[in-house]
């Protein structure tokens, strides 16, 4: 009879590969809808002011907000081999960097609106959109508690300050990708693209948060436990 130990780490190997092979499916996408919207953008010409919020708040949330989330997950192709503390600081770049995209694009986007005499914040794309901005502040606050919990242990504990940063991250996240999949629009692209880019945003935005999701449950297993 074969061994449960050998039985369990062949198991836990072909769960390791599956979730592999969809985390290379989900890079594959993140690619092809960063590179489709950046083509879009410099066929608009980065002339016009406005082709700089699609540019910036679509790599920002599709490219850098996603690449960020998957550097923590055990699966991601490309950091599995890097340390704890490496994933980390990656994370924290490729975050930081997704994040002022999207600050800088949508504030372009309110000048234009304020420089034409229009009014801000009247389509579900414009809504989505800030409330997505109000959880990026959040998450930068409690993601700069997190940097120094063990300095802060005394006043709440490590566990809470990483789960409010994982909620407020896939909350951000979540709602930044709708907020750009509500102007995909036939005055913006035709039908049948504007399928595809909301089903391929859907499928990775899903992928993404499955390492985000194990971690956050995790946690919350040892939260109960303690």
């Amino acid at each position: 009879m074969e061994p449960i130990d050998t039985k369990e780490q062949r198991r836990e190997k072909a769960v390791y590969h599956l979730e592999t092979c969809f985390n290379t499916i989900n890079h594959m996408l993140i690619g092809y809808v960063t590179f489709y919207l950046s083509y879009y953008s410099y066929t608009r010409g980065f002339g016009k002011l406005f082709t700089w919020h699609i540019f910036l708040c679509s790599i920002g949330y599709q490219f850098f907000m996603a690449e960020s989330l998957l550097t923590l997950y055990s699966a991601n192709s490309w950091t599995n081999r890097y340390s704890i503390a490496t994933k980390r600081h990656l994370h924290w770049i490729l975050q930081a960097i997704g994040c002022i995209a999207i600050f800088v694009g949508i504030v372009i986007e309110i000048y234009i609106k304020e420089d034409a005499g229009r009014r801000h914040f009247r389509s579900d794309h414009a809504i989505t959109g800030l409330v997505s901005l109000i959880f990026i502040a959040q998450l930068i606050l409690n993601g700069i508690a997190a940097m120094y919990t063990v300095k802060i242990k005394h006043i709440i504990k490590p566990l809470y300050v990483k789960m409010c940063h994982y909620l407020t991250g896939i909350v951000a996240f979540v709602i930044g990708i709708t907020s750009l999949a509500l102007e995909y629009t036939p005055r913006m692209i035709s039908v049948q693209h504007k399928h595809m880019l909301i089903a391929f945003s859907t499928i990775t935005t899903a992928l993404t948060l499955v390492g985000v999701c194990k971690t956050m449950f995790n946690q919350f297993r040892n939260l109960c436990k303690s």
